[in-house]
């Protein structure tokens, strides 16, 4: 734990060198001071406790995506297969909660809470996760408000990065291979631009937003984290990382300025690369919005 890895940019901190063959998910709770995250094939969720040095896991019997932090710190939402369920932590009772997605052999993906406290959420197609993936534009990005559901954006092949910044949501569908925003209001999308476009083998995963304005991007396959300033409209820089496949990113540790990555063994020839790892920067994230209950 804890390893070094030195990286022309940044000393790259090994949190956790575990082989996950799906990370995903990382999410700070500035009040545990810890990291939560999944690995959603291994159906697992894990809690990394910063001060203590120690990763807590939490098994499942179906895919585990994605969580949204609750007002009460000691219960967190997990979207599995089959719904949203409520989680105790200490007790590790499981409440259903509800079922956004109505289609048969779907899960989840990513999710990012607004500052309403609303879940936007989105999902893909299971045959997505393997060789014999369709790629079809089948799934959705909803908004779960309470246990209200509504679609947001229909004909997603794959939901992944979603950010919020002042009025506007970015978004992406790693299959498109761009990075969209909306003008967000009244929990519903307008005004649709494509900002940025990826190229070649690039595949933008999850992201994460900064208080300077910058959305720190996940590239799938690429090794590294693309850095996009929003006001600048501009792709700033990238951080190269020894895992092929980061997977999602966020803010967290107690000045908010690490930046915690997930990574995935899918196809890479060092497998034993894709653990947790963080990067101390001259930037720092926001607290994680909590989910609103009714």
């Amino acid at each position: 734990m804890n390893q070094k890895l030195k990286n022309k940019q940044k000393m790259i901190n090994t949190i956790d060198k575990s082989k996950r063959l799906l990370g995903e998910s990382p999410i700070w709770d500035e009040r545990l001071q810890a990291l939560y995250f999944v690995d959603i094939l291994e159906k697992k969720l894990f809690c990394y406790f910063d001060s203590e040095g120690r990763i807590e896991q939490h098994d499942f019997s179906e895919y585990l995506s994605s969580i949204a932090l609750q007002q009460d710190a000691g219960r967190i939402l997990l979207a599995l297969e089959s719904g949203i369920y409520d989680y105790h932590l200490a007790d590790r009772k499981m409440t259903f909660f509800t079922q956004p997605e109505s289609k048969e052999n779907y899960r989840f993906n990513d999710g990012k809470v607004d500052a309403e406290g609303n879940w936007l959420l989105g999902s893909m197609n299971n045959i997505n996760n393997g060789p014999q993936a369709t790629h079809l534009p089948d799934a959705s990005l909803y908004i779960i408000k309470g246990k209200q559901v509504r679609v947001l954006i229909d004909g997603v092949t794959i939901s992944n990065g979603i950010a919020f910044h002042g009025e506007h949501l970015y978004y992406i569908d790693s299959k498109l291979q761009n990075l969209r925003r909306f003008r967000y209001q009244n929990r519903t999308l307008i005004e649709e631009e494509v900002i940025h476009r990826f190229h070649g083998q690039d595949m933008p995963d999850g992201m994460t937003l900064s208080k300077s304005g910058k959305l720190y991007i996940a590239i799938w396959g690429g090794k590294r984290i693309d850095v996009w300033d929003i006001h600048r409209q501009a792709l700033e820089r990238s951080i190269d990382l020894p895992c092929l496949n980061p997977t999602s990113c966020t803010f967290g540790g107690k000045d908010l300025n690490e930046l915690f990555i997930t990574c995935s063994s899918l196809g890479d020839e060092n497998p034993e690369l894709s653990g947790l790892y963080s990067i101390r920067l001259q930037d720092e994230g926001l607290p994680e919005n909590k989910i609103t209950r009714p």
